[in-house]
């Protein structure tokens, strides 16, 4: 017996019969979410590009006028056009939260080199290596036969 039956024949109230509803949204559809995801950020430049051209206009309004009502409004549309660069920022977080792209950063903890320090050195930077490369040849009546 589940709890609702049992509630139900607590209050003397006729039980309710349990049904699933379908989950708001349905299933994850990437063509869907690629197609949102780009007409957002199609729409957040545009506005950052309307932002900047109407505080280009109130910007030399207000120096004309020197009006501090002219300067607040400048100081508004700044504010205003900073949120919006910072929301185009946030869609990009959002999508990769969305679609799950991780980065997968490999970490060695305690790694530990044998050798002299010298060989760790050279290593380390092969141009400043203080050895040189050993070729192997062999002379034949003085040629060269490698």
């Amino acid at each position: 017996m589940n709890i609702n039956k049992n509630l139900a024949n607590f209050f003397n109230v006729p039980a309710q019969s349990e049904t699933s509803k379908p989950i708001a949204g349905g299933t994850f559809d990437s063509a869907s979410f690629q197609k949102d995801y780009q007409y957002v950020q199609q729409n957040l430049k545009d506005l950052v590009n309307n932002g900047n051209m109407a505080l280009e206009s109130a910007l030399k309004v207000a120096t004309e006028s020197d009006s501090p009502r002219a300067f607040e409004v400048v100081a508004i549309l700044l504010k205003t056009v900073a949120d919006l660069n910072n929301n185009v920022l946030d869609v990009h977080k959002k999508a990769k939260d969305v679609t799950g792209s991780k980065v997968e950063v490999k970490q060695t903890n305690n790694s530990v080199f044998v050798g002299s320090t010298k060989d760790l050195q050279n290593l380390l930077n092969k141009e400043r290596s203080t050895e040189k490369e050993v070729v192997d040849v062999e002379v034949v009546n003085n040629e060269r036969k490698e």
